[in-house]
């Protein structure tokens, strides 16, 4: 039975891969640096005189930043801002992949050697690879919402990053790969 939940977990695994490669070549890339953005005239009128502001240390002093300078932030900027965690996206799409490799190592570990601990510690790394890839899932539905609603705002895609898009197929077979991958190292991490 730790056999077939290695050769369970080696094909959920292989199923992700599949994801992570066909997210990246569906349009997840940022703006070319040399796209020239459209900016509302009043717009660089305000930056540029914030930018002028800034840079004289006696009108710094004298003028308190206000909420309309801060609506007035680079679109980088205020999506960084709006975002709820930060780096969240980047952590979870890296640790979700890096957390199943390492998983994998120490339960081919247990299938050779029968040792319990490292079904223990298998066990817990997948269990971190789990929660990893729900956020990662969660992180990229939330993205999906905020990209479809600032593409029906302002008509066309916004600048930057793009949430990451699967197949709603193969993410559901990677899942159940993952809850029967859970199940049988349980199964076999407690079994007396």
């Amino acid at each position: 039975m730790a056999v077939a939940a290695l050769l369970l977990w080696l094909c959920t695994a292989a199923v992700g891969g599949y994801l992570l490669v066909t997210a990246a070549h569906s349009g997840n890339a940022e703006a070319e640096p040399g796209e020239p953005v459209p900016v509302p005239a009043e717009r660089t009128a305000a930056t540029t005189g914030l930018a002028a502001a800034a840079s004289d240390p006696a009108l710094a002093g004298a003028r308190k930043l206000s909420r309309d300078d801060l609506l007035y932030a680079p679109a980088s900027l205020q999506r960084a801002r709006n975002e709820p965690l930060p780096g969240a996206r980047d952590y979870a799409e890296f640790a979700h992949p890096a957390l199943a490799m390492i998983g994998i190592a120490f339960w081919l570990g247990y299938v050779v050697s029968r040792e319990r601990l490292f079904a223990m510690i298998g066990l817990g790394i997948l269990l971190g690879a789990i929660c990893a890839g729900l956020s990662l899932f969660i992180v990229n539905t939330r993205a999906a919402k905020r990209a479809a609603a600032a593409e029906a705002e302002s008509g066309a895609g916004a600048p930057g990053i793009k949430p990451l898009t699967a197949p709603p197929l193969v993410l559901t077979l990677h899942g159940i790969g993952a809850a029967l991958t859970l199940l049988f190292a349980l199964l076999i991490a407690f079994h007396a």
